[in-house]
């Protein structure tokens, strides 16, 4: 019998409208907002240092009551899942409240926000910061329970790509048939996802629009680095590509590649920078 979260997660999932209450944090020149149900981005425009630019960065549907919103979101497991939540995990069906942070210095801006839970399962949290032409995010994960727990992290980035037009997108100076093969690039714009397999952390992607934005990823634990990939993928009829650095997940272990001890955590570290 589904027990008292289980049943929270299932109900929110088949919402036929959710709330729409976000949170936000702004700078003269960037702006973040977040869903509060799923911890969505609804809103990312940061400034180029070199054009003086102001650019939507992330995608987000207009719809924002709806529960399975298309916007960049925390994914736990990343890939499909039996557990609470199915694929990519509770993180996205969940509430969050915004909780105290301090920034992180003059020129960001700095919001919290801790996935509600009732129950002693796996928790989490993210921070993020804005700058006027960066967007980081820590996203934390904290093992509650009194055995080791195995389970992937990722962050699903939903770049901005008008019309779906894809003449002039490269990465790292590379097409992405360069880059991951012939015939890749109209596989991911078919649905299909690419891995990325020789990520090494940061990639400088180019947009048709002209922009390039560096997009960095890590992880605190240094065993943990080796375990770092990066996954291209397009949803048929969006504005959006989407780039979603992964941690703990590979063919070869599926979703239990990130070991989580009791009462410990771990934590991966996104930055997008427009240059």
């Amino acid at each position: 019998m589904p027990d008292r979260f289980e049943t929270e997660i299932s109900s929110n999932q088949t919402a036929e409208h959710v709330p729409t209450e976000t949170a936000e944090i702004y700078t003269d020149k960037s702006r973040l907002e977040v869903r509060l149900r799923g911890c969505f981005v609804t809103d990312c425009k940061l400034t180029s240092p070199s054009t003086g630019q102001r650019i939507i960065v992330l995608h987000s549907d207009p719809e924002l009551d709806v529960a399975k919103l298309t916007a960049s979101h925390v994914m736990m497991p990343v890939s499909k899942s039996e557990g609470v939540g199915g694929q990519h995990g509770y993180p996205r069906w969940a509430d969050y409240h915004v909780f105290e942070a301090s920034s992180n210095g003059p020129d960001s801006k700095r919001i919290g926000l801790q996935a509600k839970r009732s129950d002693l399962g796996l928790g989490l949290s993210k921070i993020f910061d804005i700058t006027e032409n960066a967007l980081t995010t820590r996203t934390t994960v904290t093992n509650y329970e009194t055995s080791a727990a195995r389970t992937s992290l990722g962050e699903h980035l939903y770049f901005n790509l008008p019309d779906e037009n894809t003449e002039g997108l490269t990465v790292n100076g590379e097409t992405l048939d360069e880059l991951l093969g012939d015939g890749s690039e109209a596989s991911i714009m078919q649905g299909n996802a690419m891995p990325y397999t020789d990520f090494d952390g940061e990639v400088a992607i180019k947009f048709p629009a002209g922009h390039t934005i560096r997009l960095t990823c890590k992880t605190d634990d240094p065993s943990q680095a080796n375990k770092l990939i990066l996954t291209v993928w397009h949803r048929p009829g969006n504005d959006s590509i989407c780039f979603e650095p992964m941690l703990g997940f590979s063919g070869e272990t599926g979703n239990e590649g990130l070991h989580i001890e009791p009462q410990s955590s771990q934590s991966l570290m996104t930055k997008i920078e427009v240059l």
